[in-house]
């Protein structure tokens, strides 16, 4: 049985596509939703899963630096990172580079995206007061301020900065074909080299890695609490965007001169097809996510418990399966132009 719908979407559990929320919003463009950012960055198709016991960092386990980067290009921005993902302190170098990258942004009218500022998620800085040597901050634990010895040195000492260096004008039709080849990418190809993946899989392999734990019965309360509740966030705004581009058309009208008028059709089709495949993922999550709630995460052990899991999980990789295949063919329809 699926669990409830969603009908909010003005937030997301998923903080970094939050955080770049809140930077775009900032960049003048304002006309893009929650929804839309979800969508356009391919956020809303994302899945990582560690197949031992789908651990606390499973979503996000992939190259920050990388990822976001296509994921903003595709917005029409350019942007500037610093940090590394190998839990050791910044030097003062780099601390140096991150604060000197955090004020030109600031000082440009922009946040900047951070990692781990007062929890290990993603949250933005939006102020700076050199004289107190302290910046302006804000993730989901708290709105307040951080030293600025301490970026860097958090919970699991890791630096981690971007900020947006240029803006381009890019039209919402090329915007979504980006999206759905980064969507359709994840969904297909391992995205990190096989000694580096700690046995994590992203994509369609990652419901296989997901059923794997359940099946040895190892997956970890929390982190599988934690996971569940992120990846649902995402397929409901798949659901979400899907429908939105079925029902909104006119906002994909090619340039002039570019009549494409079946084809619009036709996408629009497609999307609703794709947004009831995508349904069937979420209502599978959402159920799961009432079994095994954050933060103490349920029983996910228990044979009974395992056993309704494991048969959500095909559920939802036999429909997210045939969505993926939908995707494919809105892309075949846009790059025919």
């Amino acid at each position: 049985m699926a669990g409830s719908p969603r009908h909010d979407f003005t937030w997301s559990r998923n903080t970094d596509t939050e955080s770049i929320y809140s930077l775009v919003r900032y960049t003048g463009n304002k006309g893009l939703s929650h929804t839309d950012i979800m969508g356009l960055t391919a956020h809303a198709f994302r899945i990582i899963i560690d197949r031992e016991e789908v651990e606390v960092g499973s979503y996000s386990f992939f190259d920050w630096q990388l990822r976001h980067a296509e994921a903003l290009r595709n917005l029409g921005y350019a942007v500037r990172t610093t940090g590394r993902q190998n839990h050791v302190s910044p030097t003062p170098e780099e601390l140096e580079t991150a604060l000197e990258m955090i004020h030109a942004s600031l000082d440009a009218g922009v946040p900047a995206l951070s990692w781990d500022l007062f929890i290990p998620e993603w949250g933005v800085i939006y102020g700076y007061d050199d004289e107190a040597r302290m910046l302006q901050c804000r993730d989901v634990r708290r709105d307040g301020e951080l030293p600025y010895e301490k970026l860097g040195r958090g919970e699991v000492t890791e630096l981690y900065v971007l900020t947006i260096t240029d803006t381009k004008s890019v039209d919402r039709r090329t915007m979504l074909k980006g999206a759905l080849k980064l969507a359709l990418e994840h969904a297909h190809v391992q995205q990190f080299r096989e000694e580096e993946s700690a046995g994590h899989s992203n994509g369609l392999a990652a419901f296989d890695a997901w059923i794997h734990a359940f099946e040895r019965r190892t997956a970890n309360p929390f982190g599988n609490a934690v996971n569940t509740g992120k990846v649902c966030d995402a397929r409901e705004f798949a659901v979400q965007f899907l429908r939105e581009l079925a029902d909104n058309g006119t906002e994909l009208e090619p340039e002039q001169g570019q009549g494409q008028g079946q084809d619009d059709e036709s996408l629009r089709h497609l999307a609703r097809q794709a947004a009831e495949r995508y349904a069937v993922v979420a209502g599978s999550l959402s159920a799961m996510r009432e079994m095994f709630p954050f933060p103490h995460g349920g029983e996910p052990g228990s044979e009974a418990e395992a056993s309704r899991a494991i048969a959500l999980l095909q559920e939802a990789k036999a429909a997210e399966t045939e969505g993926v295949a939908l995707l494919a063919r809105m892309l075949e329809l846009l790059e025919r132009e």
